[in-house]
């Protein structure tokens, strides 16, 4: 089978995953409430704290593909791993944001959210599979690392930290 249809296949199959990885990051601070999960972890359902669902889960396959596809090919998984990950996060809110508060009056609608969620997944894996066909930069790729440090922190602070903003 050829290389970009394996790839393709992998990314298919990669929107499934991070879907349901997902559901799995969104309750890990329930199941094991304490102060590190709280960091990692969303604590409420604010759209702010759904960002930590989105990075996280993106990063838990991002560092998967790492280890199992990187022994094959020099692709570069971490830098495309992270444009996916705050490009999902960035259209989720961008989209959900506004209907959010103008037209369902800040109330959660769980399947429209999930429906636009996932709609986001797709297109940031669509992203994500066009930059994994990019030359294979390994000094990028060493500092992206660095960079999904920085935004998990960000995230863990603005946990606490957050300004008085209805995002919040």
């Amino acid at each position: 089978m050829d290389n970009h249809l394996k790839l393709k296949i992998w990314k298919a199959c990669s929107i499934a995953v991070i879907f349901l990885l997902s559901f799995l990051v969104r309750n890990m601070y329930y199941w094991f409430p304490s102060f590190i999960t709280s960091l990692l972890f969303p604590i409420n359902d604010s759209i702010w704290q759904f960002n930590k669902v989105i990075i996280l889960s993106f990063l838990i396959w991002s560092v998967f593909e790492k280890v199992t596809i990187r022994k094959k090919h020099d692709i570069n998984t971490c830098t495309s791993g992270l444009i996916a990950a705050l490009t999902c996060a960035g259209l989720f809110m961008l989209i959900y944001f506004p209907i959010y508060f103008y037209f369902l009056n800040s109330e959660h609608n769980m399947l429209l959210m999930l429906i636009i969620y996932f709609i986001c997944i797709v297109t940031s894996v669509l992203l994500n599979y066009q930059l994994l066909k990019r030359k294979y930069n390994s000094e990028l790729e060493k500092k992206i690392i660095l960079a999904w440090l920085l935004v998990v922190i960000v995230n863990a602070i603005l946990t606490y930290y957050h300004p008085n903003l209805a995002l919040f």
